[in-house]
């Protein structure tokens, strides 16, 4: 069974079911999204700056979230049994940006220490996640990982760093 999956669109553009990627990014703007940081690495460390983490499962809590491929990070996550996943805190803007810089150093002015199994944990994130990764799916340009979470340890009180709109972002305070 074949499925046609070309649309018209309201203006009578036709369309082959692809979305074009600036469309596709300036809507996915508009989500608000947490921001994590990726670690891993024994002997040096790795990592990159994620927003598409999200829970999968709790029993047995499982997480997911995306890596490029094409990313310098990428080689020594896919070797790897285990990863950390570093929720950042409100006002960690700095080293959100500096995990997401490709080529740019990472781990030099952040504040780290060597966590569960040797692995990098970063200092005054809100937790930090143990995940063992169980499933790598590549899906076009990256790969889906999806890992169980061994441990969790909290971190520091204050609210999410978010991603909205291009910028970081706060939670608005209860009224």
């Amino acid at each position: 069974m074949t499925t046609d999956i070309s649309t018209t669109r309201s203006d009578g553009d036709e369309r082959d079911g692809t979305m074009r990627p600036a469309l596709f990014r300036a809507v996915m703007r508009h989500h608000a999204k947490g921001v994590a940081v990726i670690t891993a690495g024994d002997d040096a460390p790795v990592g990159l700056c994620a927003t598409s983490l999200a829970s999968v499962a709790l029993e047995p809590p499982h997480v997911s979230f995306a890596v490029g491929l094409h990313t310098a990070s990428w080689a020594t996550m896919a070797r790897a049994p285990c990863v950390i996943v570093n929720l950042l805190a409100e006002g960690q803007e700095d080293v959100a940006r500096r995990f997401a810089r490709p080529g740019a150093p990472k781990f030099g002015p952040a504040t780290w220490h060597r966590g569960a199994f040797g692995l990098p944990v970063l200092d005054g994130v809100l937790a930090s996640l143990v995940v063992a990764t169980v499933s790598v799916q590549t899906v076009a340009d990256h790969a889906l990982v999806v890992g169980r979470v061994l441990d969790a340890c909290p971190g520091v009180s204050a609210g999410p760093l978010l991603h909205h709109n291009g910028e970081f972002v706060r939670l608005a305070s209860p009224q």
